[in-house]
Parts: structure tokens; sequence; C-alpha cells
């Protein structure tokens, strides 16, 4: 059976609130069909208001916008496609910046191309323990060209301990070139912070942990697997067998903006 656009959405808010429960300086409610979160870090798309409904409501998502806000941390919001013109008109009305490229949501129902992917000669792929977080985090900041900070607020020893928290590192030659987490929340697994350093990408690695990820949490209960794909990430996960179900629209606060 296919996955509907609002499973998928629903999938994305039961992700962010367990996720949310492992962050050491931060808070995430639930109101409805949307999601208010401060992670505690500095990262836009880790603190906003999330709204997996295609009906907006624009007096709630104004307040839980003001409360993150309150944060002075950098945020976001993000809608589905039903809501982006009325979430265009509050965005504006706050001075938030919308991302010139959607954010496509994936799924895959299929596993047919997640063993072929994993098998790349030379690259083991290894769950991570929890006291060994900091890997992950040095190599998702070399990735994403980010502080490894960022990384290590948010990949913990206790997040990665949390049930169906799965974290990966992709090693050639003893040598970390990519890293990802799955997490497997009741018939779904999430593939996120998948991240490849310059040097080693467009060898397959990010696939193949991406892969790795997917099968894992299918294997231990889930049904079908999703993901929010960046442009680049876009065509490899295509390639995985993913399915772009619908883009959110994303607007991000700017300096004035966050306070």
């Amino acid at each position: 059976m296919a996955i509907t656009s609002d499973a998928a959405a629903t999938a994305v808010l039961e992700t962010m609130e367990g996720l949310g429960e492992t962050w050491v300086d931060g808070w995430i409610r639930r109101e409805a069909n949307c999601i208010a979160m401060v992670s505690g870090v500095e990262v836009p798309t880790l603190n906003g208001v999330v709204v997996a409904s295609e009906q907006f409501d624009a007096p709630t998502v104004s307040r839980l916008l003001d409360e993150v806000a309150a944060s002075g941390l950098p945020y976001c919001l993000q809608v589905r496609p039903a809501c982006a013109s009325s979430a265009s008109e509050l965005s504006a009305a706050r001075s938030l910046g919308l991302e010139e490229d959607g954010i496509p949501l994936m799924v895959l129902e299929d596993p047919l191309h997640l063993a072929g992917a994993q098998s790349i000669d030379s690259l083991v792929i290894r769950e991570l323990e929890p006291a060994d977080a900091d890997i992950h985090a040095q190599v998702a900041a070399a990735g994403f060209d980010a502080p490894v900070e960022l990384f290590q607020q948010l990949a913990t020893p206790s997040m990665l301990s949390t049930a169906g928290v799965r974290c990966y590192v992709g090693e050639v030659d003893g040598e970390p070139v990519t890293t990802g987490f799955g997490f497997t929340v009741g018939s779904h697994v999430s593939i996120f912070s998948v991240a490849t350093p310059p040097d080693h990408r467009r060898h397959g690695f990010g696939a193949a942990v991406t892969a790795r990820a997917a099968a894992d949490g299918l294997a231990a209960g889930a049904n079908w697997a999703w993901l929010q794909a960046s442009p680049d990430g876009f065509p490899v996960y295509e390639r995985l067998g993913f399915r772009s179900i619908e883009s959110w629209s994303c607007w991000l606060s700017r300096p004035d903006s966050a306070s």
C-alpha cells in the first residue's frame, strides 16, 4: 500500500517529538498537527514551528513562533504545500525569508535497492555505541562544513541511547568517510544527518549509509522509510528507491527577527 502524504507528514511530527525528548538544552511541544521546538542549537531548521496539517491556523502558528523566537535562536517555519500561501503572508509580516528550494519529503516503500547500495569495496559501515557519539559529530561537521560543537550538542550519548535511534559511521581503511542516523518509530524509520566530507564524495558512501539505516529500520519492524532531502541528496535518494511525496516550504528568521 502506497504511503500517503498525510501519513508522511504525521511521521515527521512523531519523529521530531521523539528526538526532541533527547535535547538537553531545548524543548518541544505538539499542538494538534503543529510542532513548536527549540533545540538549543544555533541552526534555524532545528528551532521553529512545523505545520503538518493542510489547514493553517495563523493565530496558533504566530503564538508558537513568538515562543520560539523568545529563545533568541535562529528559527524556521515549515509548512506543507496547501499552507504555503497563508504561511507566506505570516512570514512576510514577521520578516522571515523564504528558502529558494523547497524541502522534498521523500518516502521509500520498496527495499529493492538497499542491499546493493551497501556493497562498496573497502567500505565498512558500523553502528556507533553511545560513547562514540563524537565520531559522528566530527564527520558530520566536516560534511556540512559547520562547527563540530553544533553536532556535539545534538548527537549526545544520551541521544544514541534512545530506543529506535541508530547512528552509523562508514570507514575505509579505518578512516571515517560518511555518517548518518536512523530513527525507528512505530511503522516508519526516518533517515537524517547523512554527511560525507568533500574529499570522500562521489563514491556512493552517503547512499550506502542511508541504505544501511533504512534497511536496519525495516528489519526492526518498520514498514517504510522517509527523509527530507537536500538538493544534492535528492538524486542519490531517488536511486535508492525513495520518491518525493510533496515539497514543503521553509522560511528562516533573519538576524533582526530571531528575538
